[in-house]
């Protein structure tokens, strides 16, 4: 009898790649020297050790560190060319990151007032480099959102400065940038310096012939600090106050402080227009939901649910209906589902009706509003007809092979190259769809059609 074979033995993984667990067997001592080895010759190597250590020591010198580099990049008037940039970004976010992470953890007091400065460098760089891609924008947006996190948490550091360089970053900022950092740091201010700095805005907006918008924008930020629903309405003008954007804004407001009647002479005054078009418009929904949270407020029911039914018939949003069916008692909430959906087939925008039954979901809808009104659906919408032929291609494939095909023709025609992978794909899926048509299908054959989508540009 043969001797069984021994069991190969399990080699341990090599410890050749670079990995944090590999890097921890070498040891402190040995990472610290080829730490050194590789930060020596590179500025922003060191400077991030410096940083980490730093962090370690205390707030106070971690805070003078980052301070030390907003200084120099504020100081310097050089241009930040493309083969810098990457560096110059990341050597930015580190700061940002000690400040908003580790300063923030041992002294929020301090960290605040660092990475407003920090923001307030953006102003420094304009003109000296170029954000194509918004990765600088995003480190000073990613600042501005650990103002607000740290915000609340810093009580006692110093609201005069902090005040003071608000003002001047509203004053002279060229984006908003500055209204959202005034929005972020404002829970970081005392009661008596919101007043100052509020007063001193309103200074700046009275001597303006024509009002600076940041400049009204970051009143607007106090007088909601200090609740003043008054004095955030007033900084618009009687022709701002008509569009239904702005009035809801301004109801919410009256909303917040239990004034309903205030809110809703708000709605009164800045009505949409009675189009379909303007019913749609994103500030008119905007107008509608205040409009049915004031109606709600005042207890009126009945109009609040006619006020969704119509913000549904006017904008197809899933959300009004849903809301609208719960307001309804049992077995009258599936009619008006149905007829919602047969409304649906008569909307304007076939594409907005097509993604409103994809949403919902009605397949059986979708399949008639495709087969019905396809000639319409062209193919250069495939945030639309991709998702709506995935519902489809099970139970209809014969409307999900239109709305394929649509999107394969849109793209060899026009020559929109930068969706040929998808074309293929697409053209794959109509052609797995063929032995699920109907023999009497009111289209072309596949192979018809798929040689005259390579005649006009191959794929």
């Amino acid at each position: 009898m043969a001797e069984p074979k021994p069991k190969a033995v399990k080699k341990a993984a090599p410890r050749k790649s670079v990995n944090a667990a590999n890097l921890a067997h070498l040891g402190p001592e040995a990472l610290a020297a080829l730490l050194i080895e590789v930060a020596d010759g590179h500025a922003s190597i060191k400077r991030r050790l410096k940083l980490a250590l730093l962090g370690e020591v205390g707030a106070a010198d971690l805070a003078a560190e980052i301070d030390k580099r907003i200084d120099a990049i504020a100081g310097s008037g050089a241009r930040i060319n493309w083969r810098k940039f990457k560096d110059f970004v990341r050597d930015l976010d580190a700061h940002r990151a000690a400040a908003g992470g580790k300063l923030g953890e041992l002294d929020p007091n301090i960290a605040v007032p660092v990475l407003v400065r920090l923001v307030r460098v953006s102003e420094d760089l304009e003109g000296r480099i170029k954000d194509p891609k918004g990765e600088l924008q995003a480190v000073f947006d990613q600042a501005v959102a650990d103002v607000a996190r740290l915000s609340p948490q810093a009580l006692t550091l110093d609201n005069r400065y902090l005040a003071d360089a608000l003002l001047a970053f509203v004053e002279g900022a060229s984006t908003k940038l500055s209204v959202d950092l005034l929005r972020a740091a404002a829970p970081a201010l005392a009661d008596d310096a919101v007043a100052v700095l509020r007063g001193k805005l309103r200074e700046r907006l009275a001597a303006q012939r024509r009002p600076d918008p940041r400049l009204r924008a970051a009143a607007q930020v106090l007088a909601d600090l200090e609740g003043d629903v008054e004095g955030f309405a007033g900084l618009f003008t009687d022709s701002q106050q008509v569009l239904p954007p702005i009035g809801a804004q301004i109801a919410r407001r009256y909303l917040a402080v239990g004034q309903v009647a205030q809110a809703l002479a708000a709605l009164d005054r800045s009505a949409p227009g009675p189009s379909l078009a303007e019913q749609a418009d994103v500030g008119a929904v905007a107008w509608s939901e205040a409009r049915i949270a004031a109606l709600e407020a005042a207890g009126e029911t009945l109009e609040a649910q006619a006020m969704r039914w119509a913000s549904f018939k006017a904008t197809l949003s899933v959300d009004a209906l849903r809301a609208f069916l719960k307001g309804l008692p049992d077995f009258e909430d599936v009619e008006a589902e149905e007829q919602a959906l047969v409304y649906a087939q008569t909307y304007p925008d076939p594409f907005k009706a097509l993604a409103f039954l994809t949403a919902w979901p009605s397949a059986i809808e979708a399949s008639r509003l495709v087969m019905e009104r396809g000639p319409a659906l062209h193919g250069d919408r495939p945030e639309v007809l991709e998702p709506a032929a995935r519902l489809l291609e099970h139970r209809y494939p014969l409307a999900a092979t239109v709305l394929l095909r649509a999107m394969v023709d849109d793209v060899v025609r026009f020559g929109r190259a930068d969706r040929y992978a998808d074309a293929n794909r697409w053209l794959l899926e109509a052609e797995s769809l063929v032995p699920g048509l109907p023999e009497d299908a009111a289209i072309d054959d596949h192979a018809v059609w798929a040689r005259r989508v390579a005649g006009y540009r191959r794929l």
